[in-house]
């Protein structure tokens, strides 16, 4: 199991994160012809991975969270779920998804002590891995509230 902060507003601007509650999923949101690695990411997902949707300004020592899931299926079961059968099917960003249980749904914000370091380019990226111990303590603590 693993933390991973995602994007939920993709580059027109639009807000993904209410459809992402409603639909229980997460959905990268761009082609594969221009995102090749994310469907790497998407694929390498597992049951029991927990999502954050975040925002954050570069430099800021503050990270907006504007949900929490949990991955409920992998990438294959999730297509199957869907009853998607064509492999050319899975090659537009609208079919690649996630299934992901929203338990969190309202935005907070965790901020970063000094002495935890800064928030880094890294989380400016569309999806990443949590590696910062204070991020993850927070994520997980909101998670048993």
């Amino acid at each position: 199991m693993a933390i991973y902060g995602v994007g939920s507003k993709w580059e027109e601007g639009t807000e993904k994160k209410n459809e992402f509650f409603k639909k229980n999923k997460f959905i990268v949101g761009w082609d594969e012809s221009n995102a090749r690695d994310l469907y790497s990411f998407v694929c390498s997902l597992k049951a029991g991975d927990i999502l954050y949707l975040k925002s954050n300004q570069p430099g800021s020592k503050t990270l907006k969270v504007k949900g929490i899931g949990i991955v409920t299926e992998n990438l294959f079961q999730s297509l199957l779920s869907e009853n998607i059968k064509n492999v050319q099917d899975i090659k537009t960003w609208k079919s690649l998804f996630i299934n992901v249980k929203w338990v969190i749904r309202d935005d907070f914000e965790i901020k970063i002590p000094e002495k935890e370091g800064k928030l880094t380019n890294i989380r400016a990226a569309t999806c990443y891995e949590e590696f910062l111990p204070y991020v993850q303590q927070k994520i997980i603590e909101k998670l048993f509230e």
